[in-house]
Formats: structure tokens, sequence, C-alpha cells
């Protein structure tokens, strides 16, 4: 990944934060003790290896920056105090940094690591690439850069501009060609050009890229009630700065949740704990659920187990909120890791028996594969973006495997946990092996149409729309279902009086065959006319945002999304019943589809009230309002009509 130097710029007056802002710099504002506005961006560069730094502000406000960072950053002041834009900071900054490609961050946003490094993989290709959030709350949109897109690419930016498409965040990946679009637009505008008017300039150039952030945590600090809705952001976003990329699934979704609310707590609260004592901690959980195993205590085994798979994320959250991370902690982590989990398959192999040389020698191989994957992972190159992807789904990763390890330690499962561990862990390094597999470079051979070339013409043929596609797929869809349906029902007289079917232990009724072949079929054509259903759902989404003015697509699109699914999970929950009740062990499938069905529902029905909250409290917030002062004016009229006949008497 690329390291280019990093501009922030922090010139800006920060009027609305008068008077805090008389006396300090406002991106130097506390977010908790000790932890400003502008650290959170100062350390996300640095762990992703940006070494150089440029802050860019006015003469005033150098002293404070150069005091705060010291030698971790490079302050450049403009050479006036005032009269000027962030366009002209963002010149003198790039002027400064001389460099083909850097990052403009700015000061006054708080966000999350993941917007950068995703800012970092995929910018430069254009002179701009800012980040493009599509579904921002509610209140940020009306003061947010709107960015408007047509046939993926950005037409128009601006505070006025259609909030349809969603707003940049304040980060850009910028090469020299930006450079010369921010002169000319000085040029022409003044001082007082802004970055947009440089972004509306680059667009008609054809110079502006956008990588979607859709979804990631963001805010601007421009007020005071601003700065303490980022302080209770602040925790969200450490916790998630601490989510790294090539975690596994269950790290991902278990582990990292628990342990970053214990590392974030004690971190914002000033309590620090050494990392070594919880790396030790970790091990000692490890070595007491392997004696727990021995002496055959295995569900208080099991939880220890879990416990030692989430402590051991503690250590290494604390070293990088604290600062103290170093090789030793990282080497001595590693390496009580791995005897952890030996200590933990010993003990499983003190509870078995083993009856021939094949079982010992799987054991063997099972204890051994402990180290393979990590092993095999440094080889293929672990922080590689294709290692990375790898082991962020990897089944063999070591999350993974110590709550199989749990699971199956609770029920007295060993020996499956051990052929796991033969066989998972080899399967992974294969495929590691096949990633890294250079890519061979044959001679080539010429390949060319035969002589002579004989021109076939072709008659044209008319491009179907994807309105025309979709309303076909769409009736199609709902005729064959009616026309299975009708078949199905038919032939249901047909077989009504027909013996049972024996299979094995069990014997299946025709009409149970056709009940499911029924179920089938529904659910077949269903999901088709669900999928052309979204695509008139998309289009009736536009309709809406244009109507609503303040809500952008995503926004509207994922409630109506959610919506349709809320429907078709009610359909499923009022069909599936009756369905599954003739089958074998029907009652049980039964009751277990229901309850994943309501489940699914009231996940669906959450999504849709956050997503309320988030995107459409605004727009009803002024519905009530309208409608409240329409009722008002009409009170006031009745009022006023019944006091003008008194009047006249």
């Amino acid at each position: 990944m690329r390291k280019p130097p990093a501009i922030i710029l922090a010139a800006g007056k920060a009027s609305r934060m008068k008077p805090y802002s008389l006396e300090i710099p406002k991106s130097l504002f506390e977010l908790a003790p000790n932890l400003t506005v502008m650290d959170l961006a100062v350390r996300w560069l640095e762990e992703e290896g940006i070494k150089e730094i440029v802050i860019v502000t006015r003469p005033s406000l150098g002293k404070f920056f150069s005091k705060r960072y010291g030698d971790k950053v490079r302050v450049v002041t403009t050479d006036m105090e005032d009269g000027f834009a962030n366009l002209y900071s963002f010149f003198t900054g790039a002027k400064a940094a001389n460099t083909n490609e850097f990052l403009v961050i700015m000061s006054d946003h708080v966000f999350e690591p993941e917007i950068l490094r995703r800012l970092l993989k995929s910018g430069g290709n254009k002179a701009f690439t800012l980040c493009l959030d599509r579904n921002p709350p509610w209140d940020k949109i009306e003061e947010g850069l709107k960015v408007v897109l047509e046939d993926g690419e950005i037409r128009e930016v601006g505070k006025k501009a259609s909030p349809y498409y969603g707003i940049d965040t304040g980060l850009f990946y910028c090469t020299t060609r930006a450079i010369e679009i921010a002169e000319e637009t000085i040029h022409e505008l003044g001082l007082n050009a802004t970055i947009a008017d440089a972004l509306r300039r680059a667009i008609r150039y054809g110079e502006v890229s956008y990588v979607e952030v859709t979804g990631l945590l963001w805010m601007d600090v421009d007020t005071p009630e601003e700065l303490e809705e980022a302080r209770k952001l602040l925790p969200a976003l450490l916790r998630r700065s601490l989510i790294k990329p090539g975690d596994g699934p269950v790290s991902r979704h278990i582990n990292r949740p628990i342990s970053t609310r214990i590392s974030v707590f004690l971190f914002l609260r000033g309590i620090y704990v050494s990392p070594n004592l919880i790396s030790i901690l970790s091990f000692l959980l490890a070595l007491l659920s392997s004696i727990l195993i021995v002496r055959g205590l295995l569900i208080a085994a099991a939880i220890l187990i879990q416990l030692s798979s989430i402590i051991d994320g503690v250590d290494g959250e604390i070293a990088r909120l604290f600062g103290t991370a170093n090789r030793f902690g990282g080497l001595l982590d590693s390496l009580l890791d791995r005897y952890a989990d030996l200590l933990i398959i010993a003990g499983m192999g003190s509870k078995i028996v083993f009856e021939t040389p094949l079982q010992v020698a799987l054991f063997a191989v099972a204890a051994g594969n402990i180290f393979i994957t990590s092993y095999v992972s440094h080889l293929a190159g672990w922080s590689s973006d294709r290692v990375i992807s790898l082991r962020s789904v990897s089944p063999a990763s070591r999350d993974v495997r110590l709550l199989i390890a749990a699971l199956l330690t609770a029920f007295d499962l060993f020996w499956p946990f051990i052929l796991y561990m033969v066989v998972v862990p080899l399967a992974f390094s294969l495929v590691l092996l096949a990633a890294s597999k250079m890519p061979e470079n044959p001679i080539k051979v010429e390949r060319r149409k035969p002589v002579p070339h004989v021109e076939i013409r072709q008659r044209p043929r008319r491009k179907i729309t994807a309105l025309e596609a979709n309303l076909k797929v769409l009736l199609a869809s709902s005729i064959k279902l009616l026309v299975f349906l009708v078949v199905i029902r038919l032939i249901y007289g047909l077989v009504s009086d027909l013996d049972p079917i024996g299979l094995m232990d069990f014997s299946l009724r025709p009409i149970t065959i056709l009940n499911f072949l029924e179920l089938v079929v529904i659910v077949y054509f269903g999901y088709r006319i669900m999928l052309s259903s979204k695509f008139f759902l998309d289009l009736l989404s536009k309709w809406l945002v244009r109507k609503m003015g303040i809500v952008t697509e995503v926004a509207v699109k994922r409630a109506l999304a959610d919506l349709l699914y809320l429907i078709v999970i009610a359909l499923l929950i009022w069909l599936l019943p009756g369905y599954l009740g003739s089958l074998p062990l029907g009652s049980l499938t039964s009751k277990l589809s229901l309850v994943f069905l309501l489940f699914l529902f009231l996940l669906v029905f959450y999504d849709l009230a956050k997503l309320f909250y988030r995107s459409f409290k605004g727009f009803f917030d002024r519905q009530i309002a309208r409608i409240a002062e329409r009722l008002t004016y009409i009170a006031e009229s009745e009022r006023w009509k019944e006091e003008q006949p008194r009047e006249k008497r």
C-alpha cells in the first residue's frame, strides 16, 4: 500500500466555536483527557505508516501545533493571517509537501481508520479522489458538501446540490494535477476560493473520482454541540480502530466487540495495564482450561478457553491505545499463544484412548498444525492484501480454532477437534500456497483470424433496457408461478387416494411430496419476483428522494428494501408451517424455521428503525412541524370566524 505524505488543513478561524476557539485552535480541543480532535488523524496516519505529516495553519496558530506534536509533524504557516479560504491552505501545503501524490485531511474531522485505508488503496487515479458517504446522518446532509453522480462519475459538488447521492467526508487523495487545478482556481476566483471550487473545475476536466465509505464512522466538528457529539462518538471510533483487517471471522464478530470495550474502557479512564501481563493472563487461562479438561470439568474448561481467546486480544489493543506496542510484546504474545494451544490439545490428549498408531500419528499432526497456519501466512506475506483477505475468512485462524475447541470440549467431542486440526490448517496452507504461486509468462504465440477474413453483416439488435428486462422477469415469473400452482393443485386430486411411499424408516404420502414441491416452486419464483421488484423499488426511491429533498438515495433504497424483506418474511412465517408440518420431523423443522424467521424479522425491523432515526428523522420532524403549523392556522381561522359576528353585534 502506498504511503504518500499527508497534509492536514488547520487554518480556519472556527468562528462558530467562539469563545472557546479564541484560546486554542479548534482541532486541539480535547475529545478525552490528553486526546484532541487532530490527535486521532495523526494517530491513524502513523498506524498506516505515513512518515511525513504536514500541518498547514495561520501564523498565529503555528506555535500551538509545534508545541503539541514537536518533530512528529512539519508545521507550515500561510503567508497571511486571514483573507483566504481553505483552497489557499491546500495550495500552500501541497507546495510544501513537494511530492507527486499526497493526502489532504480536514483538521476538524474525526473518522475511523478504515476510511483512510480505502483511500490509500484506491486513490490516485485522478487529480482528486474524495470519500463518498451515500447514507450520512440526516443532520449532516444540509451542511455537507453534496456529491452528484451520473453513470458512476462525479458531475457536481456543492452545499446546495441535491443530496440524492451522498456527501463528501473531508478526506482526499491528490496528485500534482490537483495542484495545477488549485492554482488555476485561485488565479480565477481569488484567495477566497474553496476546495469545492477546485473540485468543480476538476469535474469539468474529468479529474475527480471517489471511494465508497458508506457505513463507516466520521463527522466534522464545527460547533460546541458537535464537539460533545464527537466525544460521545469517540469510544466507537477507538473500538473500530482496534479491528485489524486480517482479523478472523470469530475475532471480528465475537471477540473484538468484547475485548475492544474492555480496552477502550481502560484507556478512557487512564488505567494502564501492562500488555505483557495481559498476555500472561491469557496464557494462564488456557493452562487452567487444560487442567480442567484433565479433571473432567469440561463446561468450565470450555468457558476458560473462549475467555482466553477474548483476553488475548486485549494485550495488543492496550499497547496500540497507549502507544506502548513493541517487538518484544508481539513475540511474547505469539510464543505464549502457541504454547497455550499446545496445552489445550495436550489436555484433550489425556482424555483420549489411543487404540492404533494411526490415531497417535493424527494427534501428532494436529499438535504440529498449531504452528503451520501462522508460519505459512508469514512466508506468503503476512501483511499483503491477498493474505489479509484470506486470513479474514480463514476457518484455520486462532480465533476460530479456540471457539471450536471450546464448543467441542463442552460436549466431550475431542476426536472431531483433532480431525479439524489435522485437515483445516493443512487445507488453508494449500490455499495460501496456491494464492502465492507466481504467475507464469508463457511464450506468446501469434493468435489471429485466418486469411481471408470474411465479414458477415449482422442485423442490429435493439438493446433491451433494464426496465424492460425486469418487467419481463416480473411478469414471466408471476405467470409461471401461477401455472405451476394450478398444475400442482390439479395433481392433488389424482394422488390423494394413493398409499404412502416407504423410504427407509419413513413413509411419505404423495400429498407430502406435492407440498414440498409446491414450497420449492413458491420459493424459487418468489425469489425471482422479489429481485425484479427491487428494481422498481429503486425507481420509486429516486422519485421519493426528489420529493423529500433531504434524504439520500441509499437511505430510501435501504428503507424500501427492508420493508420488502419484512413482507417476504411475514409471508414465509404464514406459509412455512403448513408446508413443513407434513414432512418427516416436520414439527421440529417447522418450529426451528419459525424461530429463525422471527429472529430475521426482528433483525430487519431493528435495522429499519435504526435507519429511520439516522436518515429520516429530519424529514419526519419537518412534516410534523408543517402539520402542526397547518392545524394551528386552521384553529386560528376558526377562532377568527367565531369572533367576527360578536364584533358586529
